[in-house]
């Protein structure tokens, strides 16, 4: 029975907390996790952005004055923003009018304090120099806070070159080059996602870039989906009331859990005298998280490989990762609510992928497009953070304790979600654990509460009901309907074992736990799963005179 990797035993481990490895392919890495026996039917991509620059400036006395690593970006960025027919405004002089103001492209300029989310909307917010009262001329290599450096775009290339080694070269899952869709337009082999930060739009624009690297003018196009802001589901949103009291209600007591060693962390961090200036300076107890506000800095600084001082060496770097985990993530792992309000509706979203490319093979969606092969989606580390949690990866324990899984998500990291097809090995003669705690399976799922759900919201009843009776309606009831089906979640360079796919009843009986039943899998992520209806229901948003 296959184990899931782990640190001790794979190649490609990290050597910082800042890198995110993925799994070294070989023939017998394909023969292990792809045998002939199964049928690979979608794969969903979910990464984090590329290696970037802080979000403002900190720790003066060891961050670079200017983050003078985007001189490709910067390129690139120009042609970009032509593109979408964005620039920003250069701030007016004393002596100049607004109306005076010239227009620049956004990259050469940097988003004021107050900007924090720097790069959001393509670059449309006017800006500031990068540091107060500075006057000298920044070069074409002059990257703005939060935006992608060379570095990040990188990372992205090889994470699509690495997707197509694998999905193109080694399984055939994709073809060589994108296909045009049915009516000659954009592909549909790929369903293309990213948010409306600038960072996370270029990253997709470079993962593409990796899998395809040779495309020419008949390539067809692709179409990149960004929803509004307003439905934006791919990151947590603190103008939502109940998720911004719950979440600083559960992180403030996540802190106090950990009182001892985040004391100890904070007193390290005082005897290092290139960030004794900062507390003393910048850091006021109560109103700022210690862990977080290095990370930003620390994490970009080390990703970029520019010098640190010597006391700020990968052990430190890992504890300042495990740290702003727990200041930020923790809490999540002490509400299935909060988890829920902070990626439920993105939950919604990829279950609604798997059932779609189920009923694809199935035949039964003769009046609907067929389901893309695999879905990129550009996001964040909050938008992974939370994920994390959702497939239980195992956040338990004193933070000094805790395992890979508790680390802050580097830079290009990556979840896939692989949607299998396994008709030939025997499935699991017993049930797990859980099985009769909902047998009947065409019960309307949204009347029951979330802890209770043993499949998300938007799983039909008619999937149970398989195959369809001879006159072509839908047949009987099947509690093990979806039987050929399994599902498998990479984090990086390793699988994780869902808690719900665990008991020998609930995972594929030859690849071992990392590879769930589809029913395991919709146990695992059921109490987590939230429709729009029921998002917007839990979440007020707050009114814009409030």
């Amino acid at each position: 029975m296959a184990s899931s990797p782990t640190p001790s035993n794979l190649e490609s481990t990290p050597v910082s907390a800042t890198q995110a490895r993925l799994p070294k392919l070989s023939p017998e890495f394909i023969a292990q996790h792809y045998p002939a026996n199964t049928k690979l039917l979608r794969v969903d991509l979910v990464h984090r952005h590329g290696e970037r620059t802080p979000v403002s400036h900190r720790f003066t006395d060891i961050s670079p004055k200017y983050w003078n690593l985007c001189t490709q970006g910067n390129q690139l960025h120009t042609a970009f923003i032509r593109a979408v027919n964005v620039h920003a405004l250069e701030p007016a002089s004393d002596k100049a009018k607004d109306s005076n103001r010239q227009q620049l492209p956004w990259q050469n300029y940097i988003f004021g304090a107050t900007k924090r989310s720097s790069g959001d909307f393509f670059g449309t917010d006017s800006s500031d120099s990068q540091h107060a009262n500075d006057k000298s001329r920044l070069s074409e290599a002059t990257c703005a806070f939060g935006q992608l450096t060379d570095v990040g775009r990188e990372s992205l290339t090889a994470l699509g070159a690495h997707m197509r080694a694998l999905y193109v070269d080694a399984l055939g899952f994709l073809p060589a080059t994108p296909r045009p869709g049915s009516t000659n337009g954009p592909t549909e082999d790929l369903h293309l996602r990213t948010t409306l930060y600038t960072r996370a739009f270029e990253s997709l624009q470079h993962t593409l870039g990796g899998m395809y690297p040779n495309i020419s003018a008949n390539t067809p196009l692709f179409r990149i989906n960004v929803r509004p802001l307003t439905r934006e589901n791919m990151f947590p949103r603190f103008e939502c009331k109940s998720f911004a009291k719950l979440f600083s209600m559960l992180n403030k007591a996540s802190i106090e859990l950990y009182a001892g060693e985040y004391e100890t962390m904070y007193q390290d961090m005082l005897k290092i005298p290139t960030m004794r200036a900062f507390f003393d300076n910048e850091y006021k107890p109560g109103r700022a998280r210690v862990a977080i506000s290095v990370w930003d800095t620390v994490s970009s600084i080390r990703s970029h490989s520019l010098p640190l001082p010597r006391e700020i060496d990968d052990e430190f770097i890992a504890r300042v990762s495990q740290m702003s985990a727990l200041e930020y993530m923790h809490s999540m792992l002490k509400s299935t609510e909060l988890t829920r309000m902070q990626i439920g509706s993105f939950v919604h979203e990829l279950t609604g992928n798997i059932v779609h490319a189920v009923e694809t093979d199935r035949g039964t969606l003769s009046d609907r497009q067929p389901s893309p092969k695999m879905g990129i989606y550009s996001g964040h580390d909050t938008t992974l953070g939370p994920l994390l949690s959702v497939f239980g990866d195992g956040f338990t324990g004193p933070a000094s304790q805790a395992p890979i899984g508790f680390m802050w998500p580097p830079y290009a990291s990556s979840m896939r979600i692989e949607l299998l097809k396994d008709t030939k090995t025997p499935y699991p003669a017993i049930q797990p654990h859980w099985a009769g705690e909902l047998a009947d399976h065409s019960t309307d799922p949204s009347a029951i509460p979330p802890e209770s759900r043993l499949r998300p919201v938007n799983v039909p009843s008619s999937l149970y009901h398989w195959p369809p009776g001879r006159s072509g309606t839908a047949g009987s009831l099947n509690p093990r309907a979806t039987r050929d089906y399994y599902v498998r979640v990479w984090y990086n360079d390793r699988t994780i074992q869902l808690p719900a796919c665990r008991d020998p009843g609930a995972h594929h009986t030859k690849l071992g736990p990392a590879v769930c039943t589809l029913d395991g899998f919709f146990k695992q992520i059921a109490r987590f799963a939230a429709s729009d209806v029921e998002s917007h229901t839990q979440c007020l948003v707050r009114s814009a005179t409030e």
